[in-house]
């Protein structure tokens, strides 16, 4: 049985900046939706630990920032799931979308 995804993927090559209690690395994000994004970056984390990303969106005037989960890790990056976002972002980031299309990629 195909597992369905909630939200659709979107690619894309947005510069993050994630938190991890006092530790802060950069990394690019190479897929992004309403639920989540994965993040391909030289420092790790830990399965289920608690991260914040930190990213621009064109329709802002500031950078998002978002906090999540760390749902999986490989050697080359993690998927974070975003925990609640703020209208603001979903607005943002519905505006972004439209600008590129879905990602057809499982992982």
């Amino acid at each position: 049985m195909s597992q369905k995804r909630v939200f659709d993927r979107y690619p894309c090559e947005l510069v993050v900046t994630v938190s991890q209690g006092d530790v802060e690395f950069t990394g690019i994000a190479n897929n992004v939706s309403l639920g989540g994004m994965h993040i391909k970056a030289l420092d790790k984390v830990e399965f289920q630990s608690k991260v914040s990303v930190r990213f621009e969106l064109p329709d802002l005037k500031t950078d998002a920032t978002i906090e999540g989960i760390a749902r999986w890790v490989t050697p080359d990056g993690f998927g974070v799931q975003f925990g609640a976002l703020k209208p603001l972002y979903v607005w943002a980031l519905h505006r972004y979308f439209k600008r590129i299309a879905p990602s057809g990629e499982e992982e």
